[in-house]
């Protein structure tokens, strides 16, 4: 929990960044930069791929809490490379946005139209408020677990970075720590964010079939 407290405030700076690359999607997305929108639909495509034309609860949470878990984690060790969680948070940031703005052009497997369309479906119908919580709480926990995480690994770049500070023992000292708070806290808060985005999607789900 100290290594956490310690890097409150760099998480801070981290949403910070998420937030600037959220808010440069719009342009981005805008001008057709191809080259900056295709991983992240890449990555949500295969995603869907994984999780299957057919909504199941267990490969759905298993897919949503590995790749959750693996990519944070990496973000937060990348500390190694100096600059790149920061960079990091923003390129988050940015490709949240691009996913959300193209959401009308990520065709969902089993002929179930474009992501975004399915999402419209349950607009206007009435989700029951359990799904809304939910939602809420996948926001509430991912986020800052991101965030903190990243910060983290700011944090870490900066203790390396100092003169002579660059070595084996100390890189291995510093993922240590890094990887038990990650293990203690940030692990089980995306098991729960992982459970409450199945039961949202759930949710929707049954609001999309109302009719």
């Amino acid at each position: 929990m100290n290594v956490l407290a310690e890097h409150i405030w760099l998480g801070v700076v981290a949403a910070l960044l998420f937030v600037a690359g959220l808010a440069t999607a719009g342009p981005v997305v805008q001008r057709d930069h191809r080259w900056l929108m295709a991983l992240p639909l890449a990555v949500v495509r295969l995603v869907l791929r994984l999780i299957g034309p057919q909504f199941r609860a267990v490969p759905a949470f298993v897919v949503i809490f590995v790749f959750n878990s693996v990519v944070i984690c990496l973000y937060m060790l990348s500390g190694a490379l100096i600059v790149l969680p920061g960079a990091m948070a923003f390129l988050t940031g940015l490709n949240i946005g691009v996913v959300t703005l193209k959401a009308n052009e990520i065709e969902v497997p089993g002929g179930q139209g474009s992501l975004g369309a399915l999402v419209a479906t349950a607009e206007g119908r009435e989700v029951p408020r359990w799904a809304g919580l939910c939602g809420l709480l996948v926001l509430v926990l991912e986020l800052p677990s991101f965030w903190v995480s990243v910060g983290m690994g700011i944090g870490m770049a900066r203790k390396l970075s100092a003169a002579g500070a660059y070595t084996l023992a100390n890189l291995q000292a510093l993922a240590i720590e890094r990887l038990h708070a990650y293990w203690m806290t940030i692990i089980p808060a995306l098991c729960l964010s992982a459970l409450a985005e199945v039961a949202a999607i759930r949710g929707r789900a049954r609001a999309r079939g109302a009719s």
